[in-house]
């Protein structure tokens, strides 16, 4: 009997006639389906409308918006997610960009003094207050204050409408009504040098050589937020007020009330807790010198420390801030 002879490696398996059919079957479904899908693409986009690219990205329609007299601005929006929660933000246009030179770190240091006596909080009262109903300092009280804005926030629950009415008179009071007392500023000195101190270190050093690069020319690299120790351990309390008094105003700041809350009860008790609030200053605030300019030049920085524990190269290219207000604007981001 004859035996036929193995198949080598590279030869191919024999296909049944009945498989061959099969394959050519499927072959020419994918390519009805391909040319089914090609058609229903073409169709679609010859309806879809032209993209507008200059038109101006449309303002979110679930975030009630709006002023008070006094140029406080507010942002509400309904949400149930965290159920039961509602965060309120008070932001306000003052950091370190707008300290005079005997300033520097007042902005940081004013931030601390908002938890330290107010029109309607007593020395202590505002964080014992809010842990009474369950909010801890850092999670659900807290604030920062950087090179353009100083922001504070509180997470309270939003079943209790007397909690965050309280909560908003004591953002009210951050706006207009702090004391500023001269022995709670002596008192909080220890606490901000102390948290200059925390952040020296290897990487504090290496951003101070590197700073004066990255922001060649321009105020942000005078104005680190965390400021001057001298200034912290030596400024009078009338210097902080000054700054107070200069930059804390309606006009400059905006209001944002987000949670698990009815938006018209959250905007009458902020009409009502807010638009008494008056500028405690006739002068304007001196005009923001902000800009970084661009520069011809190629910049280097090379920076060791014996304490870094690692080592790393960056390579920055600057330009000028480009729009973000318009489609074609979120389209080239996007890109």
């Amino acid at each position: 009997m004859d035996v036929p002879a193995p198949l080598g490696p590279a030869d191919p398996a024999p296909v049944p006639p009945r498989s061959r059919a099969r394959v050519r079957a499927w072959i020419l479904v994918g390519l009805l389906t391909s040319l089914s899908l090609a058609l229903a693409l073409a169709h679609s986009r010859q309806e879809r409308p032209a993209l507008d690219l200059q038109a101006e990205i449309p303002f979110d329609a679930a975030v009630k918006t709006g002023s008070l007299p006094n140029g406080l601005t507010f942002y509400i929006r309904q949400n149930s997610r965290p159920a039961g929660r509602v965060l309120l933000r008070l932001a306000v246009k003052a950091g370190s960009l707008d300290e005079a030179d005997d300033q520097q770190g007042l902005a940081h240091f004013l931030e601390h003094m908002a938890f330290n006596g107010s029109e309607h909080f007593k020395p202590g009262e505002f964080i014992s207050y809010f842990e009474s109903i369950g909010a801890r300092l850092g999670p659900h009280v807290n604030a920062y204050t950087a090179f353009e804005e100083t922001v504070y926030m509180l997470d309270l629950p939003a079943d209790k409408p007397e909690v965050v009415v309280r909560g908003l008179t004591a953002l009210a009071d951050i706006a207009s009504g702090l004391t500023i007392d001269a022995g709670q500023v002596e008192k909080e000195r220890g606490v901000v040098v102390e948290e200059w101190r925390g952040g020296l270190g290897a990487a504090s050093r290496i951003r101070d050589r590197q700073v004066p690069v990255l922001y060649f020319q321009s105020r942000y690299a005078e104005r680190l937020p965390i400021g001057k120790p001298d200034v912290l351990r030596n400024a009078p309390p009338q210097r902080l007020r000054a700054f107070y008094d200069t930059f804390y105003r309606p006009d400059r700041m905006a209001l944002v009330l987000v949670g698990d809350a009815d938006p018209v009860a959250l905007e009458a008790s902020l009409r009502t807790t807010f638009t008494p609030l008056r500028a405690r200053s006739t002068t304007p605030p001196p005009p923001r010198n902000d800009a970084v300019p661009l520069h011809d030049q190629t910049l280097v920085s090379v920076v060791a420390d014996p304490e870094a524990s690692g080592s790393s190269v960056s390579i920055m290219r600057k330009r000028p801030a480009e729009p973000q207000s318009r489609v074609g604007d979120y389209r080239r981001s996007l890109l």
